[in-house]
């Protein structure tokens, strides 16, 4: 800018100025809130001259890195401060530039948006308007409601819609989600299914079957389906499908039936379909025959369940000596049967003949024995024990064939010791076979032990080692493996005696370690012998194993009922005490609990809860205990345990003399809690999140029950299964723990500040205002102890921030503004930090509200209000420049409530564009304000930027001032010659005399700029008369021009005045005023003599001026065209038609004059007054020549 005056003031002409190119010329863009965007605009030149200049923002968000730039390529950057912002929210503002090329505005307007769902989320303004979206598009409902600004949506600002969303947002299964939030909203009905299918009859197919079960939806939103098969010959297709695979409310469930594992007769099994809330069960029924030959006969060998139904049967026969007769008949006419049903297989053929024998028919056995010889021998390697089955068959009918017998036996020894070493019907035929078998019980024994070891599961060897037991019970040692199994076996078929019950009693009480199978062997050695020593080594087991189940309850009450003594045996009767034990303990337990003390917290809590509902308290026993319970009802109250047990605890032994300080902080919690009951078992915690706060709590389902506390009336309970996923709409009961109001007012006596008593407190005051003092410091205690839900805690502060504001208006209660100095602004809505920052003002919180308007960016601050904050904060800071002082000053200016101080400030400090400045500085003026240097800093400012409408006031008053710059008014005067000789503008006459007086008596000094002589001479060429003194002035300054070769035609004039050469008098003159640096060219003809435009170049006499000369008489007409040389070619510029002028050709007795009459002459024919021109014109012209010799 200085070396701008600087050249004006010797009056160096920038003939062009830099053409500003912008991009982009309007800024628009949409931000997101609580960011710092970073952006950039370009200023180019668009003819390649440097640009120089000063950009200023016209918001207070929007801020510069610098304010200077300079170059042919600028690029300007800013950053835009969207924090505090909320989504709808505009950022508007200009950006100003001032520069040697003028000056620019820039507008930029960028909308706040929270993304590119804002629109969508905009619309949502109830749940219903939601729930509407959804039903027409469900994924881009999915989308939103997974959208991170989704709390942004009016509806939204419900606190109980909040907590809802908050407690199921990123949790598993989305689609499930927004289904169990639109129904928790009540603004839609959970989908419904229903199926048309019922019980599934079918008979075995050959091949893979597929069945279909139908399944409606009734209403829309999603529900996840699972499908099980129950059965190995049951499929599915899909094991889960959604609604998204329903079609009109339709899906079709397919299964499948496999052939290849169903079994002979009848096949079990079902098809379950389960959604959250509905479970259906189809059962299926396949009937399979026996497969028959391509005979048309049944297949050969026996059915699996015939197999069992004769080996159950056989053992029954063999080793019980009861109901010989029942059993003997009832398996003739089985194996009767089983020949009708399959005659071809040999066993039961064989089962046949011995069942005959057995019957005394031995005309048939003998018949079916010889019937079946030639198949058992061809089938002798293959299947050894039906041969072995026939030799003992034979045997039967030879008692006496010792021989045959002992070969039979050692046949069979061998194949026991070879590769039938786990064949317990073959140990069996050899203990028949072989009676030196038993005369050895200890190697019988052995062996059946070995073949045990090897894998024979054979009841046949469980009942030979019973039978063996029986006859010798030394042989059982101790309780192995075998013997558990052995005596398994015997229990269930019989096959034990009472002797033998009690010996392994005796032995199971001394294993160390618990097994599910020893208990199992105790429990039915009890049930068929109800022994004492059975019954103590059971419950001795149970404990060692720790059982503290309701089935281990029941040994345990019936050893204490019969006096079994055994080490902790009341310990574990009181450890499985069912819940539904329904009378007082037994007498004898309660004396031991009163010595020991060694319970722990959770057996102590059932043990005194029994004493509480059960046991006079009038009784010596219950007084024991009381000392005792109360003190473990305070510690657990102190712990913070709260279950069904303590509930009854706390309601009888917790008085509200007892409650101090310490308690008062837990009881509360204690007392509201409620207990929840869940009939769902998949659900494995309930989640409870109070509206009011922004935590939750996890509490286990223990049973489907947890205790949870209720912290205010608006609790909202979510269901949680083992894979995380959330539900609300769960069946499930509620239920109040205690009802003890007592306790609860003595706790808010003594203890106010508890959480659950503020929040109950902080509703009533939401529901009828803040009215009193103590109910804003309640609100104002909560807002800061507690973390609250976000919309529950704007509720709250805008309810005690409209309070202290009410309060803050009068100055008798200006100390109310402590709670809004400390208040974190952060989390109020835009109004309310306006508000505040005014209060503040108001109340001569200067620097608090001025540091807000810092922080926050408050646009709206009331003027008047703002004049103060302003005028206040200069005076406090000695006027000391501060850019955003600065900015808030212009911003009271703007509104038109400037006082003194303000103007004073701005007229000191103040930068911006020239009609800004401009308006301060006429209003400092007229209020008699001091200016400092903003005269000429605005002065400056005009001429370099070319702003310069109302530099003639500025300068006025710049020259007013007691001190001036000389290069400020010679670059004035420079500018204005500028405006008149090359802008052609009209200016004001003053300006000439200085011209007249800068120009003086001298005007050839060099230090006169040449555009000053051509203002001059110009403005003298229109002068009406001039004196002597401006004559002579003038005269040199012409002859100053004409040797400079500038020639005007507008100098023609300045002949009436002074000397002016001929041949300019002569000649017209067309004037183009261009660039400089474009040179133009002129095509002309003159009428009537040429038809055809001829092209001159025209001659460049000062900066842009281009003058063309040339000669024209009377009568002759000049029609001209002027062209630049433009990006598509020649450009005309300028055209037109001239003649010659009389009055102005130059002189009358000029040769010049002469030439015009000789041409006028002949247009007349005049002979007489062409001769006359002729001799006028000769004689002047020898006259010249005697006077003016040219050697």
């Amino acid at each position: 800018m200085r070396e701008r005056i600087n050249r004006l003031a010797r009056g160096i002409i920038d003939s062009s100025v830099p053409e500003l190119v912008i991009k982009p010329e309007r800024i628009e863009g949409v931000l997101s809130p609580g960011e710092s965007v970073r952006g950039e605009f370009s200023v180019q030149s668009g003819n390649d001259l440097y640009i120089k200049g000063l950009v200023y923002s016209g918001n207070e968000r929007v801020k510069l890195e610098s304010e200077a730039f300079g170059g042919l390529r600028n690029h300007i950057i800013y950053n835009i401060d969207t924090r505090y912002l909320e989504d709808g929210d505009t950022v508007k503002g200009s950006f100003y530039l001032v520069t040697n090329g003028g000056e620019k505005e820039i507008p930029y307007s960028l909308r706040i948006q929270t993304g590119n769902r804002t629109e969508e989320l905009g619309s949502l303004k109830t749940p219903r308007d939601f729930a509407a979206l959804a039903k027409k598009n469900w994924e881009l409902a999915l989308r939103l409601f997974e959208y991170q600004d989704f709390t942004e949506a009016p509806f939204m600002q419900d606190v109980q819609a909040r907590t809802i969303y908050e407690g199921l947002k990123g949790r598993n299964g989305r689609n499930n989600l927004l289904e169990e939030f639109l129904v928790a909203l009540h603004v839609k009905e959970a989908v419904s299914l229903r199926t048309d299918g019922e019980k599934i009859l079918l008979n075995a197919p050959e091949t893979i079957t597929e069945g279909v079960i139908g399944l409606t939806a009734s209403g829309w939103g999603y529900v996840k389906i699972q499908v099980e098969a129950d059965g190995d010959f049951l499929a599915v297709e899909k094991n889960a499908v959604t609604t998204r695979e329903f079609d009109q409310g339709n899906c079709q469930i397919h299964y499948q039936i496999l052939p290849q594992y169903l079994h002979v007769g009848r096949n079990f099994g079902s098809v379950r379909i389960r959604s959250l809330r509905q479970e259906f069960v189809f059962p299926v029924e396949v009937i399979k025959k026996n497969v028959q030959g391509a005979d048309g006969r049944e297949k050969k060998t026996a059915d699996k369940a015939s197999v069992c139904e004769f080996s159950r049967l056989r053992l029954k026969q063999e080793f019980t000596d009861e109901g010989d007769f029942s059993v003997n008949s009832g398996l003739l006419k089985k194996t009767e049967n089983l020949r009708a049903r399959y005659p071809e297989d040999i066993a039961v053929r064989l089962w046949r003949t011995e069942q005959l024998f057995k019957a005394g028919r031995k005309d048939a056995y003998t018949a079916a024995l010889a019937e079946i010889g030639d198949p058992v021998l061809r089938c002798r390697d293959t299947r050894p024990e039906i041969y072995c089955f026939y030799q003992y068959l034979e045997l039967l009918n030879e008692p006496s064939s010792e021989e045959k017998k002992a070969a039979l036996a050692r046949y069979i020894r061998k194949l026991l010791n070879e590769n039938r070493k786990t064949d317990g019907w073959l140990l069996n035929l050899l203990v028949k076979t072989d009676r030196t078998c038993l005369q050895n019980p200890l190697e019988l024994y052995e062996q059946m032990r070995s073949m045990f070891g090897y894998g024979c599961r054979s009841p046949f060897l469980y009942g030979l080692a019973c039978r063996l037991l029986k006859m010798h019970p030394d042989l059982f040692v101790k309780m192995g493996e075998f013997e558990i199994q052995v005596f398994l076996g015997g229990l269930k078929n019989g096959w034990l005696d009472q002797n033998l019950a009690v010996k392994a009693a005796l032995s199971l009480s001394e294993v160390k370690h618990y097994r599910k199978i020893l208990e199992r062997l105790l429990v039915n050695l009890y049930r068929s012998y109800p022994e004492m020593q059975v019954l103590e080594a059971l419950c001795g087991l149970l404990i060692r194993g720790e059982k503290k189940d309701r089935s281990a309850f029941g040994w345990y009450e019936k050893a204490l009922k019969a006096h079994i003594n055994l080490t902790r045996l009341y310990e574990y009767f009181l450890y499985s005490l069912p819940d539904d034990y329904g009378h007082a303990l037994p007498k004898e337990v309660l004396l031991y609990f009163s010595y020991d003390k060694s319970l722990d917290q959770a057996n102590k809590s059932v043990l005194y809860k029994n004493i509480l509902q059960y046991v006079n308290p009038s009784t010596e026993l219950y007084q024991v205990y009381v000392r005792e319970m109360e003190q473990f009802a305070m510690e657990q109250l102190l712990a913070g345990r709260m279950n069904g047990c303590l509930a009854v605890i706390y309601e009888h032994m917790i008085y509200t003399d007892m409650i101090d300080p310490r308690a008062a902080g837990i009881l509360p919690k204690i007392l509201c809690s409620s207990r929840v009951k869940c009939d769902d078992p998949r659900m494995k915690y309930v989640i409870v999140r109070c509206e009011e706060l922004k935590e939750e709590e996890a509490f286990l389902l223990e049973h489907g029950e947890a205790y949870v506390p209720a912290v205010s009336k608006n609790t909202v309970l979510f269901f949680q299964d083992a894979y995380g996923g959330r539900y609300l709409n769960i069946s499930h009961r509620k239920l109040p723990v205690m009802d003890r109001k007592e306790l609860l007012d003595r706790c808010y006596e003594v203890y106010p500040d508890h959480p659950i008593l503020k929040l109950r407190a902080c509703e009533a005051v939401l529901k009828k205002g803040v009215e009193k003092e103590e109910e804003a410091l309640l609100l104002e205690d909560t807002l800061s102890q507690l973390k609250l839900n976000p919309v529950f805690e704007k509720k709250l502060l805008h309810l005690v921030t409209e309070y202290y504001c009410k309060k803050a208006v009068s100055k008798e209660e200006e100390e109310r503004c402590a709670f809004l100095i400390q208040l974190d602004k952060d989390l109020l809505e835009p109004s309310m930090r306006r508000k505040i920052c005014e209060i503040f003002i108001d109340c001569n919180y200067l620097r608090e509200a001025y540091n807000m308007l810092l922080t926050y960016e408050i646009e709206d601050v009331d003027p008047e209000k703002l004049l103060k904050l302003c005028t206040r904060m200069i005076l406090q800071q000695l006027f000391d420049q501060d850019d955003r002082l600065l900015e808030l000053s212009w911003r009271v200016f703007e509104a038109g409530k400037a006082d003194s101080v303000i103007l004073d400030y701005l007229c000191e400090h103040f930068n911006g564009t020239t009609s800004q400045m401009y308006e301060i500085l006429i209003q400092a003026v007229g209020e008699h304000v001091e200016t400092y240097d903003l005269e000429e800093r605005l002065l400056a400012q005009m001429l370099f930027t070319g702003s310069c409408d109302q530099i003639d006031s500025v300068f006025d008053l710049y020259m007013k001032r007691k001190r001036t710059r000389e290069s400020m008014v010679k670059a004035y005067f420079t500018q204005k010659c500028i405006q008149y000789f090359l802008e052609e503008k009209e200016i004001d006459s003053q300006i000439f005399q200085y011209l007249k007086n800068a120009v003086g008596a001298d005007p050839g000094k060099e230090k006169i700029p040449t555009i000053y002589l051509l203002a001059l001479t110009r403005y003298y060429a229109g002068q009406a008369e001039i004196t002597a003194d401006e004559k002579k002035q003038l005269q040199i300054m012409v002859n100053i021009l004409l040797e400079s070769e500038m020639v005007f035609p507008y100098m023609k004039d300045l002949g009436r005045f002074v000397s002016i050469p001929e041949d300019i008098m002569d000649k017209t003159m067309i004037e183009y005023r261009g660039d400089k640096n474009v040179q133009p060219w002129i095509e002309m003809r003159i009428l009537p003599q040429e038809d055809h435009f001829t092209r001159e170049e025209m001659k460049r006499v000062y900066q842009g001026i281009y003058v063309k000369k040339l000669t024209l008489f009377k009568g002759e007409l000049l029609e001209y065209q002027i062209y630049e040389r433009g990006e598509k070619g020649a450009v005309l510029v300028k055209e037109g038609r001239t003649c010659c002028d009389p009055e102005r050709a130059g002189r009358e007795n000029s040769r010049f004059a002469c030439l015009n009459q000789m041409s006028e002459a002949v247009a007349k024919q005049d002979a007489e007054g062409l001769l006359g021109a002729m001799e006028d014109y000769v004689k002047r012209s020898a006259a010249l020549g005697i006077l003016f010799p040219v050697n």
